[in-house]
């Protein structure tokens, strides 16, 4: 959602202990490890760790090569106000891309009411009410290297139609998204948000709606997947307007959380169905978000850093439908707003007026892509069949009509990959002794990449004592400040099995059942091993005393 469309919208050290070298077998004891068995040396972590939150990029481990810049739209008359592109591939190799195309109307169109003004909270000079709005359809069949129009869609939505959900099905009908509650006119209501083409754009007709009246809605993404599902992504609040939940756009409840949700509707019949809302990132205010969908068909959905709280989220697709994982916050990364997963197994992202970036860490990490211009404004990126990088986006800002020389244009390049990175895991299991039914306080680790093991690499592990400084049962506060606050980090190199023992055995002597710790465990964080991506085991709590015989 355009800006203002928005309602709402080398560190110190912990403190670190010698651990004693323990024998992994004792005599007599019949010590076995709960999974598996290993014997490797210990040492205490020296010097000082990276920061966790802002691992470093090695130089140039990705590039952008090939690098054009191609204007592909400028309106003809003065001023120039071509805005807010859609993106989307057609089924036999073209490309399509779509923006908002406003224009001086003579004589001026009729203008909104004073108090339908009101209610859209919208800043001087935003009205455009009485200008001729249009949304343009441009197609390329040459690889985009041309681009031409084939449809002009008047409409009647005050400041943006919000046409950003867009897709060409297999059965050669367009499909748009539009901001129903934006809409100038009283034919219909705001839960109407998808139209068709099905004669190459020339005519538009509305589709069955697809939320309910009561709900005010801004379809932001539209992708097919693999399999010919179609997804869209629909940000939706409480209606707003005379008689409504909220008096205007702008209007919020006091005792909400948020009122603006993030929710997914799919499509397995080219769009004529659709089933959903799923919710995704609950609790978070959201109006825009992309995703890709992974080698196993899941979906990985981006809350980008125009946001409070940037991360991503895991989508499921099961046989009772998508199921939504955690979201998982990306303390300390500028996560892109426009994201694609291209054929490298490269994440590549851009930011409005900003820079491209990259992930091997499915977004976990994003690092700025060199060799890469600075991105436009509202960008929306794809890859095309031949391997380019294809970005879309406008020149200027969510600019009031003649506010700027506006232009729409694409960047094109090509993915350099230097040093490519293996794609690592890092397992832990606790020890357990057979004789004493007891699991041990030492621990297993085992670092393997691409399923090898990989010997002769440092892992580093934290922990901290229940009630401790650090110690976070639900993970508040980022794992970067609890270690600054308190714990103890220590590490160890693996053997030739990738594997490495951690041996904590300060709470061997605690009899006291309830006394635990925490604790998680790391494999180049700091990015210094540039052959290889980051491993870090998810936060365990485990009880000191334990026992197989409970």
């Amino acid at each position: 959602m355009n800006d203002s469309a928005q309602s709402a919208p080398g560190v110190d050290r912990s403190a670190t202990s010698t651990v004693s070298r323990r024998a992994l077998l004792r005599a007599g004891a019949g010590l076995v490890l709960w999974r598996a068995v290993a014997d490797s040396g210990l040492e205490a972590a020296e010097g000082q760790r990276a920061a966790f939150e802002k691992p470093a990029s090695p130089p140039a481990a990705v590039e952008a090569i090939d690098v054009e810049q191609r204007e592909v739209y400028r309106s003809a008359k003065k001023p120039a106000y071509t805005s807010w592109v859609s993106l989307f591939p057609g089924q036999a190799g073209e490309w399509y891309l779509s923006c908002e195309e406003v224009l001086k109307s003579d004589p001026p169109a009729t203008r909104s009411s004073l108090d339908h003004w009101y209610r859209m909270g919208l800043p001087d000079g935003y009205d455009k009410s009485p200008l001729r709005m249009e949304v343009v359809l441009l197609e390329s069949r040459d690889q985009c290297g041309s681009w031409n129009v084939i449809s002009r869609w008047p409409c009647r939505f005050q400041h943006s139609a919000g046409s950003f959900a867009a897709a060409k099905t297999r059965d050669g009908r367009f499909l748009r998204g539009v901001w129903g509650c934006y809409r100038l006119d009283d034919e219909g209501h705001s839960g109407e948000l998808l139209y068709e083409s099905r004669d190459e754009g020339k005519t538009w007709q509305k589709l069955p709606a697809l939320m309910d009246a009561r709900f005010a809605a801004y379809p932001h993404r539209m992708k097919q997947l693999r399999d010919g599902t179609i997804v869209v992504a629909v940000p939706f609040q409480a209606g707003w307007g005379r008689d409504a939940d909220l008096p205007l756009r702008t209007s919020m409840r006091l005792e909400a959380q948020n009122e603006m949700q993030m929710g997914i509707f799919i499509s397995s019949d080219e769009g004529r169905t659709w089933l959903g809302p799923t919710i995704i990132f609950p609790g978070h205010v959201v109006s825009e978000t992309d995703f890709v969908e992974l080698p196993s068909g899941d979906l990985l959905f981006f809350n980008n850093s125009i946001f409070a709280q940037p991360g991503r989220q895991m989508v499921c697709r099961t046989r009772q439908g998508l199921v939504p994982g955690p979201m998982l916050k990306c303390h300390g990364q500028s996560v892109p707003e426009t994201v694609v997963l291209t054929r490298e197994r490269i994440l590549v992202g851009a930011m409005r007026n900003g820079n491209y970036t990259w992930s091997d860490d499915e977004g976990a990490t994003w690092h700025k892509l060199n060799g890469a211009p600075a991105c436009g404004y509202q960008p929306m990126i794809r890859q095309m069949d031949d391997g380019r990088v294809l970005c879309a986006w406008h020149r200027g800002a969510d600019d009031a009509f003649a506010g700027a020389e506006q232009f729409v244009g694409v960047h094109l390049f090509r993915l350099k990959v230097n040093r490519p990175t293996a794609k690592t895991r890092l397992n832990i299991d606790r020890g357990y002794d057979a004789a004493q039914d007891r699991f041990l306080n030492e621990y297993l680790l085992t670092l393997t990449a691409d399923g090898r093991p990989l010997p002769e690499k440092n892992i580093e592990l934290w922990y901290v004592a229940r009630d401790a400084p650090g110690y976070d049962s639900w993970c508040h506060k980022p794992i970067s400040e609890r270690m600054k606050a308190g714990g103890k980090l220590i590490s160890a190199t693996t053997d030739a099995r990738g594997q490495a023992r951690f041996a904590l055995a300060e709470f061997d002597a605690r009899t006291i059942v309830h006394d635990s710790y925490q604790l998680f465990a790391r494999f180049n964080a700091d990015r210094s091993d540039p052959d290889f991506a980051p491993a870090t085991t998810p936060q365990c709590e485990f009880y000191a005393v334990s026992h197989g015989n409970r």
